[in-house]
């Protein structure tokens, strides 16, 4: 496992390389017992505190650093989608919701072609996660010269999550409620993992996680 700061020499393309965040907003909210994206939080629908921090992660990795960053939303809610297309992002309807998280992995890289060199996935519950800390993520992903990266805090590991365009198969192939951690737990010296403050990781299953 590559930690933050053991830097090797960036990729030659390092500065052009082309870079897809997936927004994943398809949950069901079981436990949280209704539609908890559209839960609101601080006067704004839960699924728009992530999409907020993208939209200001991608502004400064193409001002600052000369990415080509898309932003693909992914989701069942027509709602969350409209929303979506008018901050300008590319929308992709999940009608296969109901086989969990797989869905949304599935059509991410579907939707973002062949020419992404990172797939970047990002979850919708997690309404504390700041701008700087994905672009500061990402320049680490992309310099370090693993195939695999993700936050974590404490040992805790979660998203975003990072595959370069070499696992792609792998990502297309997952079934049923299995996330990216299958891929990487089944390539543990691939994976390049970045420290970030505890609270960015919070995220909201239960009702009262609001009103924590």
């Amino acid at each position: 496992m590559q930690q933050a700061g053991c830097w090797r020499k960036r990729p030659q393309d390092y500065f052009n390389m082309n870079i897809s965040f997936i927004y994943m907003a398809s949950g069901y909210g079981s436990r949280f017992g209704s539609n908890k994206l559209c839960a609101m939080l601080d006067g704004r629908p839960l699924y728009r505190h992530g999409l907020e921090c993208l939209l200001a992660a991608a502004g400064e990795l193409r001002e600052k650093d000369g990415f080509d960053v898309r932003l693909i939303l992914v989701s069942q809610y027509r709602d969350i989608l409209e929303d979506g297309n008018g901050l300008g992002l590319e929308t992709v309807y999940n009608g296969s919701s109901s086989q969990g998280i797989t869905a949304s992995l599935r059509l991410g890289p579907e939707a973002a072609g062949e020419d992404a060199d990172i797939l970047l996935f990002f979850v919708a519950d997690q309404p504390y996660m700041k701008g700087s800390t994905v672009a500061s993520f990402v320049r680490g992903f992309a310099g370090c010269g693993s195939g695999i990266g993700c936050v974590e805090s404490g040992g805790r590991r979660g998203n975003p999550a990072a595959f370069s365009r070499r696992y792609k198969k792998e990502l297309l192939a997952l079934m049923g409620d299995r996330g990216g951690s299958v891929i990487m737990k089944a390539h543990p010296e691939d994976v390049w993992t970045m420290e970030v403050p505890e609270g960015e990781l919070k995220d909201i299953d239960v009702q009262e996680d609001l009103e924590r």
